[in-house]
Formats: structure tokens, C-alpha cells, sequence
């Protein structure tokens, strides 16, 4: 179901994907929305928002959705969107906003909430908020893409992931490596650094996710399987649904083989079962970071 304005007023209007199983609260907010510029589609529940989601001749800037609802809630879509790299702005429009579930999953990146019952101001002010943000986001992102082809120097307060030493050209890749085990850990680190690699290791999962959360940035991390806190499979996840495209090597004595066929999108770029010698977790790693020449690979800059 569509919701458009008249042409006439058409900028182009922002396009909003609206999510609801109440059809009054559904039709009542699209034409709330509808009346202050936006075009609005409407969805029943999350199935049917997701089907949207993959229409080819349509695309969205903004999605509002309720959480209860049948079939695909709005937690559950939400989630869907975040594992497909989708980054699509989000307000979730709930009579319960489920706060433990989000302080859990950081990684689903809610832009904002409304907590039902909400004024039609409270819904609009919301949508024109999180639009303008995300546009401002959009510029910031554009200006560094600008200054980088220039190649002239970046003004303070826009800065890349990671940047380039002067003087250094061939930079070492730097790998993170998340293994509970101590002495297996510091063997990976080791065997790793002495062909040249810049490498970090960490105790399990959720200590690999902080490391990103700080803002350190890796082109590779080889992860353990079956680890305390958060297992290496809930950390891949969270990077896929970050948008965070670093490439990964699950090294493992158990793969989830099962866990990838439901959710193929964590499937790691290769796959290593222990036990395995050094030499073959040396190969792997070239081969993923596709470089013959070790550590000494030239360094991207990720935008």
C-alpha cells in the first residue's frame, strides 16, 4: 500500500517504509506523514515490510515499525535489515520498546524510539530529526570521499578509519585474533608476527567486538568458535550487521556448519579446522588478504 503527495510539492520527497499490524494507528500515521511531504508505503506486519525492503524499483530513507506484530516482528526485522548490511535509518514505534533486548544487540543501531501512545507532532518532529541527521552523516561521508580523491590534506574533525603513516608505504595488515585459550591465542600471535604481521589477540568474542567498538581497525580477524561471553559466530554477526566488512578465518576444532547454511550471510571467507599446522594457518591467511608478499601488503585506505 502507497501513500504519495501531490507532484507538485515533490523535492524529491523522502520515501518512509511504515510498519504496523493496527491498521487504524497504520493508516492514521502514513497520513500524518503524508500530509507534511513525505510519500509513505505501508506494511501489515514485518514479512511484508521485508518483502518491500527487497523491491528493486523501490528504495527507502526512512523505516518506522511497530515491534509486536505476527509472523516478523519489528525486533526480528530490524535484525534482518542490520545482517544484510542494509543502512537504512530506523525508528522503532512501540507500546513496548524492548530495552533489554537493544542494550544486548548494539549492533541493530536504532536512530530513534516512540513509545506508543505518541502525539502526531512527537511522530513528525522524530522523522524530521532522524532525516536530518542522517543527511548531515551522508554530507560528512561525502566531504572526506572528496578531500581523499583531491588528496589533499583532511580537515580536523574529518578522519578516515584508518589512516596512512608518512614515510610508510608498506604497512603491515593488522590482525586481530580471538581465542580463549591462552597458549593456542599467543601461538597464533606469535606465528603471525614473526611473518610480519601486525596482530592483537583477545580473550573471546565480546573483548574482539570492544576492540572495534573503540575504533581500532583490523584487515583480518581469526576467530575461535566456542568461547565465553560471546562465541566467535555472535561476533561475526555483529560486524556483518555493523556494516563492518572485515574479512574473517573461523579457526576451530567444531565449525557451525549447520549455523551458516540457516544464516549464509556469517559465513566466514575461509575456514580452518583444528588441529592444523602453522603453515597452513600462514597459507590461509594470504590467501584471504590476497597478498603473496606476506606482510608487507600496501596499505587501503577504508573509507
Amino acid at each position: 500500500m502507497a501513500l504519495e503527495i501531490p507532484s507538485e510539492k515533490a523535492n524529491p520527497p523522502y520515501r518512509v517504509l511504515l510498519v504496523d499490524d493496527d491498521t487504524y494507528l497504520l493508516e492514521h500515521n502514513a497520513v500524518a506523514l503524508v500530509r507534511f511531504g513525505y510519500n509513505v508505503d505501508m506494511a501489515e506486519d514485518g514479512a511484508a515490510a521485508w518483502n518491500a525492503l527487497h523491491n528493486d524499483k523501490v528504495s527507502y530513507d526512512l523505516l518506522i515499525t511497530d515491534n509486536t506484530m505476527p509472523r516478523v516482528t519489528g525486533l526480528e526485522l530490524i535484525k534482518k535489515l542490520r545482517s544484510e548490511e542494509m543502512n537504512l535509518p530506523v525508528i522503532l514505534a512501540s507500546g513496548t520498546v524492548p530495552a533489554e533486548e537493544l542494550k544486548r544487540h548494539p549492533w541493530l543501531r536504532l536512530d530513534a524510539t516512540l513509545t506508543k501512545p505518541f502525539t502526531e507532532a512527537e511522530l513528525l518532529d522524530t522523522v524530521e530529526k532522524v532525516l536530518r541527521a542522517t543527511k548531515k552523516a551522508a554530507g560528512s561521508t561525502r566531504l572526506f570521499k572528496d578531500y581523499a580523491k583531491l588528496d589533499v590534506k583532511i580537515p580536523q574533525g574529518a578522519t578516515s578509519a584508518r589512516r596512512p603513516i608518512p614515510g610508510r608505504i608498506n604497512l603491515p595488515y593488522r590482525i586481530l585474533v580471538a581465542e580463549d585459550d591462552s597458549d593456542i591465542r599467543q601461538l597464533s600471535v606469535d606465528v603471525l608476527a614473526g611473518s610480519g604481521y601486525d596482530v592483537e589477540g583477545v580473550e573471546d568474542g565480546a573483548a574482539g567486538w570492544e576492540a572495534f567498538l573503540t575504533g581500532k581497525n583490523y584487515d583480518l580477524v581469526v576467530t575461535d568458535n566456542i568461547m565465553p561471553n560471546m562465541t566467535g559466530i555472535e561476533m561475526i554477526e555483529r560486524l556483518r550487521s555493523a556494516c563492518i566488512r572485515v574479512p574473517v578465518i573461523m579457526a576451530t576444532e567444531h565449525l557451525p556448519t549447520h549455523e551458516f547454511t540457516r544464516k549464509p550471510w556469517l559465513k566466514p571467507e575461509a575456514t580452518l579446522q583444528r588441529p592444523f599446522s602453522n603453515d597452513v594457518l600462514l597459507e590461509t591467511v594470504k590467501k584471504v588478504l590476497g597478498s603473496d608478499e606476506g606482510g608487507n601488503a600496501h596499505i587501503k585506505m577504508v573509507l
